[in-house]
């Protein structure tokens, strides 16, 4: 089958919300993104949850018309809306798709009925590629499901809540990462100016005074050997778990 072929059996299956048996036999699945579906909530998704099953295919629908966010990206399951990408991780995957330089699908890949509604449905964006294209070991991370963190989730009223204790592993593992820049020291004028540069289009709302960005990339390597040991866990104004590191 040639590629043109492929693509349109793969998009034709999105409205059957299955896969073609062939995909998983002569292509993988290359994922770019895993994360919870944003605005979950205000849209069809909580209509459609009970009928949501872990597998279900996802049709990305750009939306440059979005008054909030010119980079948006809505997900539809089966011709209805129920979110978008989150705006602080859709800037590349839109320009993947303005451009057509790659052809990318969505899949739901957990659902958890029992946390708040903007950790219902976890998706992963992917591409697909032949399965006879090699691929380097450290690059095989891209072809596994990873299983999202929950912060949400109610605890058992008896169970002993137990404290996080963060590492710089921690956080060098994790995109979701704050900075306070009114924290930054006044000698790191050019740390602070680095991330404010490139970050200031990323900001989070976070309960408690000060400009915070989230640094979601590996810009952060930038800076390693001037991040403290103190990390704390923070919240924003949806109740997202993000790690707030500082300089020293």
């Amino acid at each position: 089958m040639n590629r043109s072929g492929f693509l349109k059996q793969l998009v034709a299956s999105i409205a059957i919300g299955k896969l073609p048996v062939f995909i998983t036999k002569d292509f993988r699945k290359i994922y770019l993104l895993q994360y919870f579906v944003a605005g979950f909530r205000h849209y069809e998704g909580t209509q459609l949850l009970d009928s949501m099953k872990e597998g279900d295919l996802l049709e990305l629908v750009r939306a440059p018309e979005n008054e909030y966010d010119d980079c948006a990206i809505a997900l539809h399951l089966q011709g209805k809306k129920i979110g978008f990408i989150p705006s602080l991780v859709n800037e590349m995957l839109s320009y993947l798709l303005d451009s057509d330089a790659l052809s990318l699908f969505g899949v739901i890949t957990h659902l958890e009925k029992n946390s708040q509604p903007w950790e219902n449905v976890a998706m992963a964006i992917y591409f697909v590629q032949e399965v006879n294209k090699d691929m380097p070991a450290h690059a095989s991370y891209l072809t596994r499901i990873e299983a999202p963190h929950y912060s949400t989730l109610s605890k058992n009223k008896n169970e002993v809540k137990k404290e996080r204790v963060l590492t710089l592993d921690h956080l060098f593992d994790d995109s979701n990462r704050v900075i306070n820049l009114d924290t930054i020291p006044a000698e790191q004028v050019e740390a602070k100016n680095h991330f404010e540069k490139y970050y200031s289009k990323y900001p989070v709302s976070i309960n408690k005074p000060g400009r915070f960005l989230h640094i979601k990339d590996d810009g952060i390597y930038t800076y390693m050997y001037e991040i403290g040991d103190d990390i704390q866990l923070v919240k924003d104004n949806n109740g997202e778990e993000f790690m707030e590191f500082f300089l020293t």
